[in-house]
């Protein structure tokens, strides 16, 4: 068990993304969105000519301006895509330090709550960035101790099975309703 250590003690580098994508202040919108789009995540650090964060855009940022959809921001208006992200960006991004525990992180998170933190080196430049997601997914794959079970408690339950996915019950046909003649009706012959 050379790799067990507390949760509360995995460095953040073992659960961040590094080396994020990022993007200028001057960066329009309409590349915000197509780096989202293309990258498949939900935030993008926005960073100055050093490398040093001055703020975060989110997915939820770009669809307050351009709409609900993230697939339907082809659809706002020209003027729209072409304003700088540094009009939507949440200015002063939070972070925590490369080599920052993950007991700090959650607190970080829980404080703050925001839904991806940067991780920056001692110059302040972003060396990665972790959202609460990670940390989850993080959490599922290692659910003690770096990936081992947890032993077994006296009087502990065990985990429920997970179940395989269905395949969504195909929808039954709606027979027409049989109408009742009226009650009131003589019946004509």
């Amino acid at each position: 068990m050379p790799d067990a250590m507390p949760f509360e003690d995995v460095p953040v580098q073992r659960v961040m993304t590094g080396n994020p994508v990022t993007i200028d202040p001057e960066a329009t919108l309409a590349e915000a969105a197509q780096a989202l789009l293309q990258g498949g995540f939900r935030h993008l650090p926005v960073v100055n000519g050093m490398g040093r964060p001055v703020g975060m855009v989110s997915e939820r940022d770009l669809r307050a301006r351009l709409g609900t959809d993230l697939y339907g921001f082809t659809k706002a208006t020209v003027e729209a895509l072409g304003e700088p992200v540094s009009g939507v960006m949440t200015p002063d991004p939070v972070s925590v330090r490369l080599g920052a525990r993950l007991g700090e992180v959650i607190d970080t998170f829980a404080d703050e709550r925001v839904g991806a933190l940067l991780v920056v080196d001692d110059a302040d430049r972003v060396r990665g960035i972790v959202s609460y997601v990670d940390l989850l997914l993080w959490l599922r794959e290692h659910p003690w101790h770096g990936g081992e079970a947890a032993p077994a408690r006296p009087g502990a339950r065990k985990p429920a099975a997970r179940k395989p996915a269905r395949k969504p019950a195909a929808k039954a046909k709606r027979r027409p309703a049989r109408r009742a003649p009226p009650a009131n009706r003589s019946r004509r012959r």
